[in-house]
């Protein structure tokens, strides 16, 4: 079985990696297979909380609309009832934690993901690749700016007070 789960993150590519690396090896005690900035993969083992017989998990990343987009590509050997969301979950906790932002989830085939890791492109992306950025801390103040909103569905930035994405016209919550 496959699943594919598709996050945003309104941070560059390098620190929302480290983030999953340090996942992978602190919370799942995983050592990986890493493609620097683009991909980290890492064995599932047994495990009756996620009802999975074991498989992979491989973690696609790419600079997208000034931030970054994730797939978690699963494959796991169970045929039915395996809880990928689950443990998607679990990993999120961390690296949300880890860096400060939470996840939002988007739609992008895994085809733009692979066109961007190998620089063939499938597929215009939907914003093009920015340059690896260093993360800098940011100091808090009690006058800091709103943080920015993205659509749901399609990762575009949205702004205040509209009822639906110009991007994608998907109607937007709240």
């Amino acid at each position: 079985m496959r699943r594919d789960l598709c996050y945003f993150y309104p941070i560059p590519v390098q620190p929302v990696f480290d983030a999953f690396v340090q996942a992978a090896r602190q919370k799942f005690g995983k050592n990986c297979k890493i493609d620097a900035y683009k991909m980290l993969s890492f064995g599932l083992d047994y495990s009756f909380r996620y009802n999975m017989n074991g498989g992979s998990l491989t973690i696609h990343f790419m600079p997208y609309n000034n931030g970054t987009a994730i797939d978690m590509h699963y494959t796991v050997v169970q045929a039915f009832g395996a809880r990928y969301q689950k443990h998607a979950d679990d990993v999120l906790i961390f690296v949300n934690a880890a860096l400060g932002a939470q996840a939002q989830p988007i739609n992008i085939s895994i085809n733009e993901f692979l066109a961007y890791e190998t620089g063939v492109p499938s597929a215009p992306l939907n914003a093009a690749p920015q340059p690896q950025q260093v993360a800098q801390p940011v100091q808090q103040t009690a006058q800091s700016a709103p943080q920015a909103k993205f659509c749901m569905n399609c990762g575009a930035p949205i702004a205040p007070n509209t009822a639906f994405c110009t991007n994608c016209g998907k109607k937007l919550n709240g």
